[in-house]
């Protein structure tokens, strides 16, 4: 049997979540709400601002500064297709040649897609390879098979992902019981309360925010993590129409340095309670890891998708508008809501 490719272990259903208030899904219920009342239940559940902070918070920490994770995670077109390779990677089994994850596979898995070109997928996979998230190696069962193998880096770096954005969740265990595959992600979470992962130097004369290509490895990220993988793969689609129906967000996505300029922007507002900012132009190229040209750039189209409201020259006034606010409502909130509703 190939080594490479791995059985899928059996779903941790040992964690039993936390008990549900009164008015809440019972725990014995097999019926799951659909996501639309969920995300309205989330929307005025009293939490929901928390948790939101606390994802815009943990995302903020791990990707400034960082301009490998942040161009290789947030960029939408490859955060696809990385999700798509490790759901492939999670599902593989030896016995079955169809489930090889191949390049080839990832490629007609990702046929169509606008933001996932045949070419440029090799060419992700290629900087991938390059930077030890992923390995070629050829298949045992057949030697003109070569296999993606996607690293512990890569494993680790993407878990730490999904526990910044999932870790909060824990909040609405009083509206909704998670399913199993969350409830074995939620008992593993190395988040803890509004603290995120601490950067791997802290010692004299470290500064957090000096951009550099990134040679953390994260997290070491076990069974758990590809079962959730496997848990999301049948709903692989669903989740790439959610992201798809907020072309706002995913237009700045789309772009290096986009999402990660809006949740900097969200942030500070958090952080100031002021919904004008000082954010020149350079430092947010600092922080996003593009030229200054590009960081207006970025700016002028959040401006012009309604977000903010430039007021001076360079970034060193912009308004936050209301908009910003509503879609990142509505993003999050459907985000959430996909998540809890997850078999």
């Amino acid at each position: 049997m190939n080594a490479l490719v791995q059985r899928p272990d059996r779903l941790d259903t040992t964690a039993q979540p936390a008990k549900p208030a009164g008015g809440c899904i019972a725990t014995g219920s097999t019926a799951r709400p659909d996501r639309t009342a969920v995300m309205a239940n989330l929307l005025a559940h009293p939490a929901f601002s928390d948790a939101r902070k606390a994802i815009i918070a943990n995302l903020t920490q791990l990707f400034r500064g960082d301009y490998l994770l942040s161009r290789l995670l947030l960029e939408e077109g490859r955060y696809l297709t990385i999700q798509t390779l490790l759901h492939l990677a999670a599902g593989q089994q030896a016995e079955e040649r169809e489930t090889w994850l191949t390049l080839g596979r990832l490629q007609a898995r990702l046929a169509g897609s606008e933001l996932a070109s045949r070419n440029r997928i090799e060419a992700l996979v290629a900087i991938l390879e390059r930077y030890s998230f992923l390995e070629r190696r050829k298949a045992e069962e057949d030697l003109r098979v070569t296999l993606l193998l996607p690293t512990p880096r890569l494993w680790g770096c993407d878990a730490v992902l999904a526990e910044a954005m999932v870790q909060p969740l824990a909040l609405f265990r009083d509206i909704h019981q998670p399913g199993p595959a969350l409830c074995s992600l939620l008992t593993r979470t190395r988040v803890g309360g509004s603290a995120f992962v601490a950067p791997p130097d802290t010692g004299p004369g470290f500064d957090p925010q000096v951009p550099a290509w990134s040679n953390r490895d994260l997290a070491t990220a076990g069974a758990g993590h590809r079962a959730w993988h496997r848990a999301l793969s049948p709903h692989i689609d669903t989740y790439f129409a959610l992201r798809a129906a907020h072309p706002q967000i995913q237009g700045l996505a789309a772009r290096d340095g986009g999402y990660l300029t809006f949740l900097l922007l969200l942030g500070e507002v958090e952080q100031t309670g002021c919904a004008r900012l000082c954010l020149p132009f350079e430092t947010l190229s600092s922080h996003t890891g593009v030229s200054r040209t590009h960081a207006r750039l970025l700016m002028e189209q959040a401006e012009a998708s309604g977000f903010i409201k430039l007021h001076a020259k360079g970034g060193r006034d912009v308004e936050v508008l209301p908009a910003l606010h509503q879609a990142a409502d509505a993003w999050f909130a459907d985000l959430m809501a996909f998540v809890l509703t997850l078999d």
